[in-house]
């Protein structure tokens, strides 16, 4: 049974396979929507959650994005996630509530026509930009940002550290903080167009200070002076983050195949709407079929 949300009452019929449409569909279904998913007989979809088929790579390398990420030099890297399919579904996601208002406003019934090419091309961002109005091909530049420093990660002691000091300001407090107020006052550092011109040599001046003390020292300093910075967690220390539990985003569902599973919750909180730490399992292929053909007549 659907859970009540804002899209309780809509039935979505589900034809689309692998990621980027099932994905679309779980979130509609999170926002209260029935979705019947149709998959090929016997077989079900091709993510039966063991060969998964490499579409997001193709699209991932086809749109650009893979140009784009880890560090210069370097072999490629596909991003960790599947982001070529899930933005695929994202978008449309958000197409999709909106073909729902213009049919409640108007009566009329929409096609959405979203491409998972399009979609890497809407995720460069400022790369499309930069190219467009320089003539210069962006490429890889590890965690760095494009056009502020310092905006990355830095080693420390025990891991690492990003620091996003996004304007003169902010650098002008990280100096203070690392007990290095010179730095704001050296001539190749003075405003961040010079900074992002030598981004290697600040880079090295303010390793040397932060590898002396670990993350967390580093952390309580930057956040008493003021200046955003976080740790570089790993998947096991993302999800025990307090904010985690307190955001109800490690949701459990029983499976009586597997046993209990804790997955992904919901990122979209709506007042007046339940967001229930448990969420019912997925059916097993057809095993809701003999009740959606009777209901349907069939």
């Amino acid at each position: 049974m659907a859970q009540r949300g804002p899209l309780s009452g809509i039935t979505i019929i589900d034809l689309s396979r692998i990621l980027a449409g099932p994905y679309c569909t779980l979130l509609l279904a999170e926002l209260g929507a029935r979705v019947i998913k149709v998959e090929p007989p016997q077989q079900g979809d091709d993510a039966r959650y063991s060969h998964y088929p490499a579409y997001d790579m193709v699209v991932q390398g086809l749109g650009g994005i893979m140009s784009i990420t880890g560090h210069p030099g370097m072999p490629l890297t596909r991003v960790g996630t599947s982001v070529g399919d899930l933005a695929g579904g994202l978008y449309t996601a958000v197409a999709l509530n909106a073909a729902f208002l213009h049919r409640e406003r108007t009566g009329e019934a929409t096609k959405v026509d979203v491409a998972l090419f399009d979609c890497q091309l809407a995720l460069l961002e400022n790369a499309i930009m930069r190219y467009t109005t320089t003539g210069e091909v962006p490429g890889p530049m590890g965690a760095r940002h494009p056009s502020i420093t310092p905006f990355e990660a830095f080693e420390t002691r025990d891991g690492n550290i990003i620091i996003a000091a996004g304007n003169d300001g902010l650098f002008v407090k990280l100096a203070q903080a690392l007990g290095r107020a010179d730095l704001a006052e050296n001539p190749l550092f003075e405003t961040n167009a010079l900074r992002n011109q030598h981004q290697e040599a600040l880079r090295a001046e303010l390793e040397g200070v932060l590898c002396a003390e670990g993350t967390n020292h580093w952390i309580a300093l930057l956040e008493t002076a003021g200046v955003p910075c976080g740790p570089v967690n790993n998947i096991a220390q993302a999800l025990a983050h307090p904010q985690t539990a307190a955001r109800n985003m490690l949701i459990s569902v029983d499976d009586p195949v597997t046993g209990p599973l804790e997955l992904a919750g919901n990122p979209m909180k709506l007042s007046g709407f339940a967001d229930p730490p448990t969420r019912p399992r997925a059916p097993d292929l057809d095993a809701d079929r003999d009740h959606i053909l009777r209901e349907l007549g069939l």
